[in-house]
């Protein structure tokens, strides 16, 4: 994966790997980054919160299955 592109981002990790599993799906890959010390503070809202990033490639159909404008 190269280029990737922050298309959207979550305030928690349950939000963010469902929205990543469903371009799996889809036969998108994408990858989640966030800065929350690997998930130790489970149920805080993060401030930076958890980016799902796409391929440029693939971020028109990536928005249109999580319905993102």
């Amino acid at each position: 994966m190269n280029n990737l592109i922050v298309i959207t981002s979550f305030t928690n990790h349950s939000e963010a790997e469902m929205a990543k599993e469903l371009l799996m799906t889809n036969e998108i890959p994408s990858i989640l980054q966030a800065d929350d010390v690997g998930g130790l503070g489970l149920g805080q809202t993060f401030i930076k919160g958890v980016k799902l990033l796409v391929n440029e490639t693939d971020i028109s159909k990536a928005k249109e299955i999580l319905g993102i404008n």
